[in-house]
């Protein structure tokens, strides 16, 4: 009996210690046992008649009150079947407490596949890992199941778990949340109403500090679309230079944007032709002059202290930069590789390639990034390689991917760049081929075997090599397994080594019972 329980625990420090407080008994009981307890009375023996009763009242089976607080609402019915077979959950509760989050996300996405959820002792662990990795949530709430969702609604930590994604976005957090919590609330709005989110975004923005205006602002690009034109248009002449910037860029990721097409306009006037040689060839010409209405869409007359450009080529640039790329296939009728080749040939390559850059940045296109990962190497221009990769096909990726590894580059480890690799395709979709699995892991083979190799570059392998265990197809987990190092190498290698051994016999597992 809870009552008899807590009297003898208070009893143990002595009476005149502590003076012993029975808890607030209601009903008869209570009653009685303050009626035991009469002033004057010596105390132990009152203590001792109080136990007594309880005591008797415990062997009669005596049943508390109901407390006055509503109970917890039932838990409803399952929908879906429970994925409890042991071996799984076993294997489930090793990966969830050990990682990594490929492997994770792997085990979520196979078990929603069978259209299963997860047993209930994973569901804690499970909702207290998503609590802390936001990357995990989409793959883990597809399968919670019914319980999941219950339980996460008895928990404030757990609230993103629990019900729609409107009902996860707290509109409290707007005006009480901190930074972080509110540009998380737009970001999340943005992706089911952005209408929404950018009426929210609107109210109050003039009176927000330079820096969360344009903090905030990087969340429309979820959902971007034409109703979001004039709110962008406006903040153009912002107080903020950044505002001002991240607004064009909106702008010019809108293809048919009142600022796009004033930034066609622009460049139309600085492309000509002219006859040379019995041939009329097309000419790029930089602005003269810096006219007064291009500061009203945030272009900047003076240009940075560190611009290596020219005054007229940092006109240019700013104009070319926004706009899409498909308006120079449009306006020219030339694929990208030729007109490459040909603004390659004017006074002004720097410029627009730049400019080019930034726009296949902001909108992927695969023709586009190929020409750019094949040759912008001997542009000199800065080109971020590892953004470009991800905008070309699976099969495509794998071969740059491949001489990036093979290659001996100052500016990188071949050990980050296998970071990189797995980074790349733990996002995509479609997992590495066979044979690139294969190749990749021979390349990664030949590295650790160099006795120079050992010092300087095996720890970035070592952290690299388990997570691309996580993605490799099942043919391959042999090859995963095995003619690894021996020797001196093998001691570096070691706990890596039982790393993946441990990955692929957990995914097998998966395989086989999640077919």
């Amino acid at each position: 009996m809870k009552l008899l329980h807590e009297l003898s625990t208070q009893l143990l420090l002595g009476s005149e210690r502590r003076p012993p407080t029975l808890p607030e008994t209601p009903g008869e009981l209570g009653a009685f046992l303050q009626a035991l307890a009469q002033p004057g009375d010596d105390r132990e023996i009152g203590l001792l008649r109080q136990a007594g009763s309880l005591a008797v009242c415990a062997a009669a089976g005596y049943a508390p009150a109901a407390a006055a607080t509503p109970p917890l609402p039932a838990c409803p019915p399952e929908q879906t079947a429970v994925a409890d077979d042991r071996q799984l959950v076993a294997t489930l509760q090793q990966i969830l407490a050990d990682g990594p989050d490929a492997l994770r996300r792997e085990a979520f996405t196979r078990l929603a596949s069978r259209e299963s959820c997860l047993a209930p002792e994973l569901l804690v662990p499970s909702l207290t890992l998503g609590q802390k990795n936001r990357d995990l949530r989409a793959s883990l709430l597809a399968v919670l199941g019914e319980r999941g969702r219950w339980l996460a609604a008895l928990n404030p930590d757990w609230s993103y778990a629990a019900g729609s994604a409107e009902a996860a976005a707290d509109p409290s957090l707007w005006e009480e949340g901190s930074q972080e919590q509110r540009k998380q609330l737009l970001a999340r709005l943005r992706q089911s109403d952005p209408d929404r989110a950018r009426c929210l975004l609107q109210e109050g923005f003039a009176q927000l500090e330079a820096r969360e205006r344009a903090s905030l602002l990087e969340t429309m690009g979820y959902g971007l679309g034409p109703s979001d034109e004039d709110f962008l248009e406006n903040l153009l002449v912002d107080r903020s230079k950044e505002v001002r910037q991240r607004a064009a860029s909106l702008l010019a990721a809108l293809p048919d944007s009142r600022y796009s097409q004033r930034m066609a306009q622009r460049m139309a006037a600085c492309l000509g032709a002219e006859r040379k040689l019995f041939r009329t060839v097309r000419t790029l010409e930089a602005p003269a002059a810096f006219a007064a209405d291009w500061k009203n869409d945030a272009l900047e007359e003076s240009r940075p202290k560190s611009e290596s450009l020219g005054e007229r080529a940092w006109w240019l640039y700013q104009i070319a930069r926004g706009l899409p790329l498909g308006w120079w296939e449009k306006q020219t009728g030339l694929s990208p590789a030729e007109l490459i080749k040909w603004v390659r040939a004017t006074d002004w390559s720097e410029a627009i390639l730049r400019a080019w850059h930034e726009a296949l940045l902001r909108q992927p296109a695969a023709a586009w990034a190929g020409e750019f990962l094949t040759h912008g190497g001997s542009w000199g221009i800065e080109i971020d390689v590892f953004a470009l990769l991800a905008f070309l096909p699976a099969r495509e990726r794998e071969q740059y991917w491949l001489s990036l590894l093979k290659e001996k580059s100052p500016g990188h480890t071949r050990g980050w760049v296998l970071a990189r690799l797995v980074e790349d395709f733990s996002r995509g979709q479609e997992p590495p081929s066979a044979d690139f699995s294969q190749r990749v892991l021979a390349e990664v083979r030949q590295l650790l075997n160099q006795p120079t190799y050992i010092t300087s570059g095996i720890y970035e392998v070592c952290q690299a090599l388990p997570e691309f265990a996580c993605l490799i197809p099942p043919s391959c987990f042999a090859a995963a397994c095995e003619n690894w190092p021996a020797g001196p190498a093998a001691e570096h290698f070691s706990k890596t080594l039982a790393r993946i051994l441990t990955i692929v016999e957990q995914r097998k597992i998966l395989h086989q019972i999640l077919r």
